[in-house]
């Protein structure tokens, strides 16, 4: 009961100061910041592979009047529950291998595990299974994190390059870093696998997808 409250509360907490916030997810104040992005050399499983990296290119990003911001620069690629892909719970968004990966909005990071060929770990402090990538047909989201936002939404953070910077029980902000992207798990290519849940725990039957989602809080994927 005392770890509930001590997350009610953290919710709480997160939910004053992130509300009604225009700031820079890219350093602070209400400047509009920029990130350098490039578009990646590969998507999901079944994302074509692409043979270049592209072009860098300059990319901003800002934290909605809503308290939202996108988790990663980048192009959405492979999208929700399409019908060659009906079990895919969220969007596929393209970004070279070690791109940040930042919180989409104010929480609490409620998970952090490894997830590869239906098992799951806690991070251990030591070598992990998903510490190298992974490939089509493998299964699971490879590293990953969820964060809890207020209103019992959730957030997750796929294929990440290796163990999230952040932690179970954290508070975090909107535009905070917790990652990098990778091709752990399922993946065929370095990208960033996002899903949105309206109910906490996220679950497949409360999973929405993220870029209607994302809309709706002032932010366009």
């Amino acid at each position: 009961m005392a770890i509930a409250v001590g997350l009610a509360g953290a919710l709480l907490l997160v939910a004053a100061a992130t509300a009604g916030v225009v700031s820079s997810a890219f350093g602070g104040g209400g400047g509009g910041g920029c990130v350098g992005a490039v578009h990646p050399d590969a998507d999901a499983a079944h994302e074509t592979r692409a043979t270049t990296a592209g072009t860098p290119s300059r990319v901003c990003a800002e934290v909605s009047v809503g308290g939202w911001t996108r988790p990663v620069v980048g192009e959405a690629g492979s999208g929700f529950r399409t019908g060659d892909r009906p079990g895919h719970d969220g969007v596929d968004i393209m970004a070279a291998r070690g791109t940040v990966v930042r919180a989409a909005s104010g929480g609490v990071v409620v998970r952090v595990r490894c997830n590869v060929g239906g098992d799951s770990w806690e991070p251990t402090g030591g070598p992990m299974p998903c510490d190298s990538d992974g490939y089509p047909g493998l299964g699971g989201c490879g590293w990953y994190a969820e964060i809890r936002h207020p209103g019992d939404v959730v957030t997750r953070y796929c294929h990440l390059i290796r163990q999230p910077t952040v932690t179970v029980g954290e508070p975090v902000t909107a535009g905070q870093p917790i990652g990098h992207v990778g091709s752990s798990g399922n993946s065929s290519g370095p990208h960033l696998h996002y899903e949105a849940h309206e109910g906490y725990p996220a679950t497949e039957d409360n999973a929405v997808d993220p870029i209607p989602f994302m809309r709706r809080k002032g932010v366009s994927l």
